[in-house]
């Protein structure tokens, strides 16, 4: 037999054999009161069209009404809550909005719930958490008891690294496949509580399928449920942002607001910022952008140089520049003008504020209809 037909024979072997474990997507979760706090971590997966995170309820507490996402990656993508319900036993799933949708980890009939045989297998195990750059950090920690149902108790393998606050909705990962969650820390003796994967996802199963995962809902738990990013006729909706806002009242999603919601500011890590919007219906022919910028409070952080692009795919997009330079602000708007162009979808690309801080902000961002 050959050698070229034995590879062959080889990798038709390897076809055939069952697929990996699914690994399931991480995000760091924070809140939009203190962009900078480090609150927790979230589990990602999606379910169908939705984009779901999985955290401890206690983090989502104290995260707020709406909590942000980021997930990880060497270029981290952003998201917001949408709504969020309490599952009970500290654990929530909140549906997300935002480019993190674009990559939203495995569907959650992938996840493997085989957990006892793993546990079985090798006591040993690492807890997986998300720094604030988008990195992976991960921690070994022993599987010190196992209750068979619910929960297992686990204790970092080395008394100098210890497990804190800010790892709670960590993955608790046997191997490259994971088996439960981090929900809280004994900071005494340092040892962590974890929900078990099967368990925790015989609630997200339910609570997909329309059933009730447990006599807990988000009202129930005290905190309203919040609304989807607005939408409007003439425009149509945010989907995806770069940069964090300031707070819960100054999301990107304002900027399709019609009624009387502030203006869209947001802090800064990294130049340029992105806002991507979807336009409503199938196409639209615009002749252009108008931003407005007469309700920001300061006048400096008004965006100074933009690129603004096109897409008339309807997926796979296919970015086409159509105008890139300064803008001016007359009586607090400036206009974009393009010659009339297809589009389901646009980006506008700043590069710059008027003041050349690491602030900016808009009022609302209008797309003007070609005639």
């Amino acid at each position: 037999m050959s050698h070229r037909i034995l590879i062959v024979m080889l990798f038709v072997f390897a076809s055939l054999l069952p697929a990996g474990p699914a690994l399931a997507q991480q995000s760091l979760v924070r809140s939009y009161e203190n962009a900078a706090l480090e609150i927790g971590q979230a589990y990602l997966a999606h379910y169908g069209s939705r984009c779901l995170a999985v955290l401890p309820t206690h983090v989502a507490d104290e995260a707020g009404d709406i909590a942000a996402f980021l997930r990880e990656g060497r270029e981290p993508l952003l998201g917001e809550s949408v709504s969020i319900e309490n599952l009970g036993d500290d654990v929530s799933v909140a549906d997300l909005s935002g480019g993190i949708t674009s990559d939203c980890g495995y569907s959650t009939m992938a996840v493997s719930r085989a957990v006892s045989s793993r546990i079985k297998a090798n006591a040993l195990a690492s807890v997986r958490s998300v720094n604030g750059d988008g990195s992976i950090a991960q921690l070994s920690v022993t599987i010190i008891d196992d209750d068979g149902e619910r929960f297992l108790r686990v204790q970092p393998t080395n008394d100098i690294n210890q497990l804190r606050k800010g790892q709670s909705g960590s993955l608790l990962m046997s191997g490259d496949t994971p088996i439960g969650m981090l929900l809280s820390v004994d900071a005494r003796f340092g040892v962590g509580k974890v929900i078990r994967l099967d368990a925790m996802f015989d609630k997200i199963d339910r609570f997909v399928s329309g059933g009730s995962a447990a006599p807990v809902s988000a009202l129930a738990s005290g905190r309203a449920p919040t609304t989807a990013a607005p939408r409007t006729d003439a425009g149509g909706a945010i989907t995806s942002w770069s940069a964090l806002p300031v707070d819960a009242a100054h999301r990107a999603g304002n900027l399709v607001a019609d009624d009387e919601s502030p203006a869209w500011i947001a802090n800064v890590e990294r130049w340029p910022v992105d806002i991507e919007m979807d336009l409503s219906g199938d196409r639209v022919a615009i002749a252009g952008v108008e931003l407005d910028g007469r309700i920001v409070p300061d006048t400096g952080s008004l965006p100074a140089t933009v690129e603004l692009m096109i897409s008339s795919t309807e997926s796979g997009r296919r970015w086409r520049s159509v105008f890139g330079g300064d803008v001016v602000f007359v009586d607090g708007a400036a206009r974009i003008s393009i010659a009339p162009s297809w589009a389901r979808h646009i980006r506008l690309v700043v590069r710059s504020a008027a003041n050349g801080g690491d602030t900016v902000a808009l009022g609302r961002l209008r797309v003007i209809a070609a005639d």
